[in-house]
């Protein structure tokens, strides 16, 4: 299921394109998953060509995105018209797209631990690349951030308009993404050790486990998605948003 939730963003961009609105949702595509053999084991490979899907599957849900706020500004005073059904559309494919990237990280990191201590987490430091290389780093990645605020003034301005739903949606496939980073956090040591990033910004001072601070993280990403006291909002679990805004990100954990 896994393997074919990773196609289900481009297969609900050419419905899109196509003037499908996605209504009924966004069926997954069936496609057997391959079959790997002993040769195919790639660790290095396998990381490199993940992340590469994973932008560009981030790039999917910044379209989607785009999409939606483009029509939902042009929607005003029409919240039955053609504009509100594009945007309830484009919200879905941002969604779809999201949940795409959950599964494509886990693909990226399907091997051994210990592969990623000895192959795929020296290769991520000096002199490869910059100390506190990141992906959080990259211009997809802060443009997207920057989309969160955006289509949290808008669903703030509209109660969520017309795409209300959708909206939901699309914050519960942000949870999954998150939760899925997490995943990986935990399977090669964040739940003890600190990320590259988060050691190089500290000089190696640090204490805090990876894992800690992608929960901090994730909680402020999904405040700045979800206006208080919408459906949104609600729809996040407790046990991931918790009762309280979270307090500001320190140093070692901005993008």
């Amino acid at each position: 299921m896994e393997w074919q939730e990773m196609f289900a963003g481009l297969d609900a961009l050419l419905r899109y394109a196509a003037g499908d609105r996605l209504k009924e949702g966004v069926p997954v595509v069936l496609r057997p998953a391959p079959r790997h053999t002993a040769t195919d084991y790639d660790p290095e490979r396998r990381w490199l060509i993940g992340h590469q899907f994973f932008f560009a599957l981030l790039q999917g849900v910044v379209v989607g995105l785009n999409c939606y706020l483009e029509a939902s500004a042009s929607g005003d005073g029409d919240p039955d018209g053609e504009a509100a059904a594009d945007a309830d559309a484009a919200v879905r494919v941002a969604a779809a797209f999201m949940r795409s990237s959950a599964a494509a990280i886990k693909f990226t990191s399907d091997f051994g631990p210990l592969d990623y201590d000895t192959l795929v987490r020296p290769a991520m430091s000096p002199p490869s690349v910059r100390e506190g290389f990141s992906g959080l780093q990259t211009r997809d990645h802060a443009h997207l951030i920057s989309l969160f605020a955006r289509m949290r003034a808008s669903a703030a301005a509209h109660g969520e308009g017309p795409a209300s739903e959708a909206f939901e949606q699309f914050v519960d496939a942000t949870v999954t993404a998150y939760e899925a980073h997490k995943f990986i956090c935990a399977r090669f040591g964040g739940d003890v050790l600190p990320s590259l990033r988060m050691a190089a910004a500290s000089r190696g001072r640090t204490t805090q486990a990876g894992l800690t601070a992608l929960r901090q993280l994730m909680r402020a990403r999904l405040f700045a998605l979800t206006p208080e006291g919408t459906p949104a909002r609600a729809a996040v679990p407790t046990s991931v948003l918790g009762s309280e805004r979270p307090a500001s990100i320190d140093r070692s954990q901005r993008r």
